[in-house]
């Protein structure tokens, strides 16, 4: 229990937020791309 304790007080709260950014990233990425691509598409081809 100590040494659980010990852990997780040593472990700042910024590595949660840095893990939750590198999990949403990869997410997000196809859809930026997409986004992108339909944008660059819809000037293209003047829908």
């Amino acid at each position: 229990m100590t040494k659980n304790l010990g852990n997780a007080r040593y472990v700042p709260p910024k590595d949660t937020k840095v893990s939750f950014l590198s999990r949403a990233a990869p997410a997000l990425f196809p859809l930026v791309v997409a986004a992108l691509g339909y944008m660059i598409g819809r000037q293209f081809f003047g829908l």
